[in-house]
């Protein structure tokens, strides 16, 4: 009789185990699946995906795995906003997101902070990543990352642009960061983050 209650308590254990193994891992599984995040930028903090925010639906217009993207070097930088939108456009990715995006970027390059916030939703201090370096220029180059996802039943636009940052040395810094769109109380796209 003892051998045999060994026995089922052994094969309880042995379940118990691999179902305990099992939910581990899947849950690591599901957090790599929730964090969809552009190789170089992080989720907004009150976008991060975890056991109570949950992305619901994404979709991406390209996928930017195995995508080559050309370094800018001292010789090759112009200051300026030279993406092929049109080669974009599709979809949510749409005129309004792209006048947007690239009223911004402009803004940016032309050191104008009036124009660098006009779609940005009130109160952001996102200058502080472009404004901080007197004399620096940017050239922005090409987008890596196209994604629509509902998170929670929010929908959030996540646009990853690549660009080079020639600073007051002349040393020239290639980079990327990510824009995070979300519509405000009135249903209009506005720029919540930048990272």
């Amino acid at each position: 009789m003892n051998k045999r209650y060994y026995v089922i308590f052994s094969v309880v254990m042995t379940v118990f185990l691999l179902q305990s193994a099992c939910t581990a891992s899947g849950g690591d599984s599901m957090n790599e699946i929730n964090q969809t995040n552009h190789s170089s930028s992080k989720t907004p903090v009150s976008q991060t995906p975890t056991s109570t925010n949950v992305i619901t639906e994404s979709e991406r217009l390209f996928d930017p795995e195995g995508l080559e993207f050309k370094e800018i070097g001292v010789e090759d930088f112009k200051k300026g906003v030279f993406i092929d939108f049109e080669r974009y456009k599709k979809d949510f990715f749409n005129d309004d997101i792209i006048s947007k995006l690239k009223g911004n970027l402009e803004g940016i390059v032309e050191n104008d902070k009036a124009k660098f916030k006009v779609h940005l939703y009130e109160g952001s201090q996102k200058e502080s990543l472009f404004f901080d370096e007197e004399n620096a220029q940017f050239m922005f180059n090409d987008l890596d990352l196209l994604e629509k996802i509902t998170i929670d039943g929010r929908e959030q636009i996540r646009i990853g642009v690549q660009y080079a940052k020639k600073h007051e040395d002349g040393s020239v810094e290639n980079t990327a960061i990510t824009y995070f769109f979300t519509k405000n109380k009135e249903g209009n796209w506005l720029i919540e983050n930048i990272d």
